[in-house]
């Protein structure tokens, strides 16, 4: 066997992810608030970029362009003006400076009211309650007057810890005194004096122990009762006969158990304002003037790039001996200004792409769920031409604040569900609210059942499975006909 060395030359194409590619794509993903974290992270490492927020004077620019005119090769515009508006008629835009005055805002509504104070008010911080303190620091201001020593204090971090949202704890003491080795007996002794909180119910281990230390709170605890919370399972079936033989009283005396239990509060954390706000600002705004329907970027929340251009003309001074200086500049001026255009191209491909969603979900603005068309990435990335991926990486996080509400912009998409009529089909969220229509209009002592509510919902030209059905209501946190069935049969007793 002869061995030789030859050149062969062959052409092929393939992708090349540049850092820079690789950054761009990065900032498709990102939110408002997200993308300034990003900025503010970038002017560590280059002194030539400015980290601004959009200005009242940008706002006054600005006008509405059509769904039409989105659609062609006017990027330029479209970044100009930085809003979106799919109506017929493009000059019909004269409301587009968007104020929000926070006398008239309803949650989750937008308001067209201009602001004589040339504030731009955010949809949501405007709305949002002001809670002073979080549950671990509602606590922690009674911790002086719950316990004595200091040791009583290093335990009871352990417990505040483990403390859930609701107010209950996360962790037997079992597991606490595994991770600490601290006596068990000591434990217990610091957890009954943190029970004493308020509001009572905090550092309960379960739902019987919670509603307990609220009874006792009240002073109306009694042999009965305390049997009554040991069977809090019986209580959740329904079942009054299994009830009445464990406390050995009668049906009256059951109700007026079921009256005290109804009045307390289960979960006495859960008003307290969290440790961690999962509260996400909407990054896109969407208000309705006359008939046209406008797309705007949340300026309250949107960073812009500002170049130093002078402190660039500083640095070159023309001198050979700063050959490295000038270098460094002229490289981290050029990134500057590539990322200043990767923002711009960033926030046209975002309004590109959320215009061409709401002007498909219209009639879900303006009607209701039950309009919720079916929708796909696809059917977006056919209409703005690009890829689906792009598509996927833009709507993945971002809230839109609507007149109906303010949710995920990837909510507005839904799967399709066959109905007869080929033309006219329903969206899953469409059917999903067709359901829980149907449940809160049925009588509580005859709940229906999965069959009877997929027949009911096939009446109106959709196919559905009782499967689907039971799919669908578990989704919506409804209980099956039989759980329905036992509340109702509570609620009847407790009302009488």
């Amino acid at each position: 066997m002869q061995l030789s060395h030859s050149l062969n030359i062959k052409q092929k194409q393939s992708l090349v992810m540049t850092p820079q590619l690789q950054q761009a794509i990065k900032l498709l993903q990102l939110t408002n608030l997200e993308l300034k974290q990003f900025l503010e992270e970038q002017t560590f490492d280059n002194p030539f970029i400015n980290v601004e927020e959009e200005t009242q004077a940008s706002e006054d620019k600005n006008a509405g362009v059509s769904s039409s005119e989105q659609n062609n090769s006017n990027n330029e515009e479209v970044l100009a003006k930085e809003t979106t508006n799919f109506s017929d008629d493009p000059t019909s835009n004269d409301d587009y400076d968007n104020r929000f005055d926070n006398a008239n805002i309803d949650y989750g509504s937008v308001s067209n009211t201009k602001s004589t104070s040339g504030e731009d008010w955010d949809i949501i911080a405007s709305t949002v309650p002001n809670h002073e303190k979080s549950l671990i620091a509602h606590i922690e201001e009674q911790l002086p007057y719950l316990l004595n020593t200091p040791r009583e204090h290093f335990i009871a971090r352990y417990f505040l810890e483990a403390l859930e949202p609701s107010g209950w704890l996360g962790k037997s003491l079992n597991e606490i005194h595994l991770e600490t080795t601290i006596d068990y007996d000591d434990l217990e002794t610091v957890l009954i004096k943190l029970q004493g909180a308020e509001p009572t119910g905090l550092f309960s281990r379960n739902l019987s122990e919670c509603l307990r230390l609220q009874i006792l709170d009240k002073g109306l605890m009694c042999n009965e009762l305390s049997v009554l919370l040991e069977n809090l399972s019986l209580l959740g079936k329904g079942d009054l006969k299994g009830l009445i033989k464990k406390i050995g009283c009668d049906e009256r005396k059951i109700k007026e158990f079921l009256v005290i239990i109804r009045s307390l509060d289960p979960k006495p954390g859960s008003s307290f304002y969290p440790e961690t706000s999962n509260m996400h600002k909407p990054d896109l705004l969407v208000r309705k003037t006359g008939e046209d329907w406008i797309v705007d970027l949340n300026r309250s929340t949107l960073p812009s790039i500002n170049i130093n251009e002078d402190y660039a003309k500083k640095l070159s001074t023309g001198d050979r001996d700063n050959e490295k200086m000038e270098g460094y500049a002229s490289q981290a001026l050029s990134s500057a200004r590539w990322l200043k255009r990767a923002l711009e191209q960033r926030n046209i491909t975002t309004l590109k792409i959320t215009a061409e969603i709401i002007k498909r979900q219209r009639n879900f603005l303006e009607k209701g769920m039950d309009f919720l068309k079916p929708l796909s990435l696809k059917d977006i990335a056919m209409a703005v031409k690009m890829h689906e991926s792009t598509v996927s990486r833009v709507t993945n996080g971002l809230m839109v604040a609507t007149p109906k509400g303010t949710f995920p912009l990837k909510s507005l998409f839904s799967v399709t569900i066959e109905t007869n009529d080929k033309e006219n089909s329903k969206s899953a969220a469409a059917v999903r609210n067709m359901i829980k229509k149907i449940l809160n209009e049925e009588k509580g002592n005859k709940p229906l059942s999965d069959d009877l509510i997929a027949k009911l919902v096939s009446k109106n030209g959709v196919k559905l499975a009782r499967r689907t059905v039971a799919k669908y209501r578990e989704m919506l946190n409804i209980p099956s006909s039989s759980e329905r069935k036992r509340r109702a049969k509570l609620d009847a007793m407790t009302a009488s």
